[in-house]
């Protein structure tokens, strides 16, 4: 007998979308520059923009 899983699929609004895009644009344009951060500084900001 096969055992099906049912996926749950989580839509993401088009806000949250465009937030990440720019996200990772802001992170190639860093990486471009030679700018650096460490993981903490990351975390500390990830969890500001999280916050609000």
């Amino acid at each position: 007998m096969l055992a099906t899983k049912t996926r749950q699929v989580v839509e993401t609004s088009d806000t949250v979308k465009l937030e990440l895009y720019r996200l990772l644009g802001e992170g190639y344009r860093a990486m471009q520059d030679g700018r650096t951060s460490t993981i903490e500084e990351v975390r500390e900001r990830l969890e500001k923009m999280m916050i609000y």
